[in-house]
């Protein structure tokens, strides 16, 4: 059973992957490979090409629009499990960065961190989008907080993970940024990844989920190293803590409690200059938690963004009430933002 901690850290089983047990049965872990198979068959795919790229984008479910923003060396297949869950709610929509496929006609050189977010934008104008929800993973964190900072009218709510607004590189950062312009190739060619990723990450599998770690350490390795380069260098110049005050969205910072590449003192950093966040601790979660935790991952992030079921949802923005669908009478509390504002649990959570 879901808790809420002493320090408002939600308190989640871990690998908790699967669906949450029921009727006294404990249900397995989704497959993952399984789900990326059923994201493939379900997902549509879709090209713009945009002025600095052509950039691949995909689609599933329907509903409010979330926008997955991904990480710095992740490709869409990490996150098949989350976006399989979230579609039953919102239609999801991933997309790639320049130079991650050969081809794509990306001058990596002269594509800095704000062009990223200006082809957010972008694909938002050519999908016909005229708002949507956020969700920001790692690096996609910074793109998501430019975003909200440049056209808060263009999105509601938000989620960040194993976000920052600085930081220092990790050491496969720096390798990658020494080698990317030296060695050709994707990260599955770089020195020692794999000692660098078992320190950071292995002890997030357990024995439950021990058939991921090989997936995750494949999709890893899938980045061209030039790519991944070209991101490092972009958060070694990125500051964004003078702008994060001017952040006026209504947006959930996410961290998990055991993340060796993000620290928590980020996490604590962002909280204190973010003027309306909201934020949650996963004890039992590292950085990748959309791999290692996706199912709860997935519920927190819907319960945030969509705190009611939309066919019952009649509440006041301001006030947080309404009838909402997980058994929550008129004029009582919505469960989602009493959960956010530390007296609950989210909304259809034991």
């Amino acid at each position: 059973m879901l808790k809420q901690s002493p320090d408002d850290s939600l308190l989640t089983p871990a690998a908790d992957s699967g669906p949450l047990p029921t009727a006294g049965r404990c249900q397995p872990p989704a497959d993952f490979r399984n789900e990326v198979r059923q994201y493939d068959e379900r997902a549509t795919v879709g090209t713009w090409s945009g002025p600095r790229y052509r950039m691949i984008h995909r689609t599933l479910g329907q509903g409010p629009t979330l926008i997955w923003l991904p990480g710095i060396a992740a490709t869409y297949r990490t996150s098949a499990l989350v976006l399989n869950r979230l579609a039953e709610g919102f239609r999801t929509i991933q997309y790639e960065y320049p130079g991650d496929r050969e081809g794509d006609g990306a001058r990596l050189g002269r594509i800095t961190h704000d062009n990223l977010v200006d082809d957010l934008f972008g694909l938002m104008d050519h999908l016909g989008i005229g708002r949507a929800h956020l969700a920001g993973i790692s690096f996609g964190s910074t793109i998501a907080l430019v975003a909200l900072e440049r056209a808060p009218e263009r999105f509601s709510r938000a989620v960040v993970q194993g976000a920052f607004a600085h930081r220092r590189f990790t050491a496969a950062e720096r390798l990658a940024l020494f080698l990317g312009r030296r060695v050709k190739g994707t990260a599955a060619r770089l020195p020692l990844r794999q000692t660098i990723l078992a320190y950071n990450s292995k002890m997030d599998f357990p024995r439950i989920i021990e058939d991921r770690w090989p997936f995750y350490l494949e999709e890893n390795g899938q980045t061209p190293i030039r790519a991944l380069a070209h991101r490092s260098s972009l958060v070694a110049r990125l500051d964004l803590r003078g702008s994060l005050a001017r952040i006026n969205a209504e947006l959930l910072l996410v961290q998990g409690r055991d993340d060796r590449i993000v620290p928590r003192r980020y996490f604590e950093e962002l909280k204190a200059a973010l003027p309306r966040s909201a934020s949650v601790v996963m004890p039992t979660a590292g950085h990748i938690p959309h791999i290692t935790h996706a199912e709860s991952l997935a519920r927190l992030i819907g319960d945030w963004l969509l705190p009611c079921e939309p066919a019952s949802c009649t509440r006041d923005p301001a006030a947080g009430t309404a009838p909402c669908g997980a058994g929550g009478q008129d004029g009582a509390p919505c469960p989602a933002r009493a959960w956010a504002n530390g007296t609950g649990t989210p909304q259809g959570w034991p």
